[in-house]
Parts: C-alpha cells; structure tokens; sequence
C-alpha cells in the first residue's frame, strides 16, 4: 500500500507522531506532499523512511511544510491532481489541517481519491470533534507565560498582564489554557464582556493578589481578518483609564504552533492515526477522524466538516464559568 500525507493551514507540532503511526500501523510506504494544497497542485512529494519517521515521532521539527491558499480551486485543478495522485499509484491521500482543508478533501474525493481528514489546528474548532493535533501543546506554551508572569508579578507586586493568543474566530484555546494555567480571565470571541464590570474584577483581584493575568483570543474585539495581531492594544486602550493601572501586554502568536509536544499530543495523534488505519483496513472511503466527547476516535463523513465555536453549554464553559475567568 502507498499512501499519500499533506498538511494544509497553519503548521503543528505533533503531526510527526502522527504519519509515524500511520506508516508504523500500516507498514505502507509514505509519501509527503509538501505545501499544503498548492504543494499537491504543484506536485511536490518525497518519500521518508521508517528510519527517519521514529526517529522525528517526537520531535518538534517539521518533517512536512504546509501552505495555504485562499481562492477555491477549480475542476480543473482538482482533476490535475487526482490525475498525478493515480500516476504515483497513491492508494489513500491523508490530509490534516482545519475545516477547509477538510472541505477540500471531500470534493477531491468526487474525483475518484480515497481521502481521509483528521483536525490539525492549535485552535481547536473543527465541527463535532473534541480535540486537534496541535491544542495540547499549545495549551502548554501558554501554561509556561503565565507561570512566568505570576512570577514577575511576584517580583514587581500590582501588575496585570494581557497576553494575546491565536483564535481568530473561536475561543477555545484561550478558553481551556486559561482553566488549565490558573489566569484570571479570558477573553473569547463568543462571550463579550462589559468593560466596567471586567475593570471592578480586576481591581477586586488586585487587592488580594500579586497580578491579574487576562487571555485575549485575538478575534475578540471582532477587528480579526487572518495575519492581524493587536486586539490587546484595543482593551488595553479601553481598560486603563478604568482601573489605573499599566497594562503589560504580551503577543504570544506564532510561537504556539510549536514545541515538545506534550504526552497527550502524542496519545491523541496516535489515537487518530489508529482509527484512521481501522477504516482503511476495513475498506471505508472518504472519512474524516474525529475525537468525541468520550475521548474516543470515530468516522464521519467528511461533508460534514465545518468550523465550530465554543460551546456555551458545555463543560469548559460552564467550568470557567464557575472559576470566574468568563
């Protein structure tokens, strides 16, 4: 069996793992397609060995480039590379990334290609699944600034620091790191806050501890289109003047596409690339892998692949809720 593996939209870590355990699963022979979807326009492909695939499981550098493109292709375009996928004698074309790259997919599929989709994207907001290849380690980059600001905020007492953080249109990422690295606040697209009751907070919190920590998704002053970064400097210009306090502000960004992934990174992606080989080796086609409230990997058709939002009715929420971070 040859089976094909592309990455489309913004890079991870973790996926490393994951084509090794498709290859370790499978003992297929692995093709990368390197540049996301212009790259399998483009046809850029090359082989990796079982050598190099355990070798990089875990490790943080890349062995696949992604790439973006912003405009639909056309019949075209799908055909020229349905035709150069058949030549390769590719026999299943994995592909992870977010939900367009999914969408991709599925009509690829119409063109005669076994194509199969998992979630890759730190921000954790493809429709129906619960986890993405990539959230956990980000999740623990931003774990790390703030353990390193309540540390400054110890130093230097009376300081409130905002950290910007990717998540132009869902808030999940800043959602769950804020639960899971004790900040104060967290500032979601989907939960609006009034600017005098979030000023009282802070203030309140000011009294009996060093520092507040507030995380801002970076489409949450509804200023977003992709590659802005500055919705910090809109509440920090807002609040201010409320509490009298100097804000200190902080643009995490890019740097939490990568790092060591995390133990959990590795168990999800394996759990992934496990239910993944399952279809194939059953003879499913054209599936999307997902993981689902009871942490298990399940198959659904990959039409059904969108982007989805915080789930105000969920569990995170209504945890953070609890904790008073929303």
């Amino acid at each position: 069996m040859k089976i094909g593996v592309v990455i489309s939209g913004g890079d991870v870590t973790g996926i490393n793992n994951f084509i090794f355990q498709i290859a370790n699963l499978t003992q297929a022979e692995i093709v990368l397609f390197n540049g996301g979807i212009p790259g399998l326009l483009e046809h850029r492909h090359q082989s990796i060995s079982h050598r190099d695939l355990i070798d990089y499981a875990i490790n943080a550098l890349p062995i696949i480039s992604s790439g973006r493109t912003a405009r639909k292709l056309s019949s075209v375009e799908y055909e020229k590379i349905a035709r150069q996928l058949k030549s390769l004698h590719i026999d299943v074309l994995i592909m992870a990334g977010g939900d367009g790259s999914l969408q991709f997919l599925n009509t690829l599929s119409e063109f005669g290609i076994n194509c199969f989709g998992v979630g890759m994207t730190i921000d954790n907001d493809v429709f129906g699944s619960h986890y993405t290849i990539g959230f956990s380690t980000a999740c623990e980059q931003i774990l790390k600034e703030v353990a390193k600001l309540r540390n400054t905020g110890r130093a230097l007492p009376g300081r409130v620091f905002m950290l910007e953080l990717l998540g132009g249109y869902c808030g999940e990422l800043t959602l769950q790191s804020a639960i899971k690295s004790n900040a104060d606040f967290a500032l979601i697209p989907e939960c609006q806050r009034s600017l005098s009751s979030l000023a009282e907070k802070i203030k309140l919190r000011l009294e009996r501890q060093n520092s507040v920590i507030i995380l801002c998704s970076e489409g949450y002053t509804k200023e977003y289109s992709p590659g802005f970064q500055g919705a910090i400097d809109t509440m920090i210009a807002q609040l201010e003047p409320r509490i009298g306090v100097r804000i200190r502000k902080t643009i995490v960004g890019y740097g939490l596409r990568n790092g060591e992934p995390t133990c959990e990174e590795i168990y999800q992606g394996t759990l992934m690339a496990s239910e993944v080989v399952r279809c194939i080796q059953s003879g499913m086609r054209n599936k999307a892998v997902i993981i689902n409230a009871s942490n298990q990997a399940i198959p659904i058709d990959l039409i059904s692949m969108k982007k989805r939002l915080v789930d105000l009715e969920g569990h995170h929420y209504k945890l953070a809720k609890q904790l008073n971070i929303i």
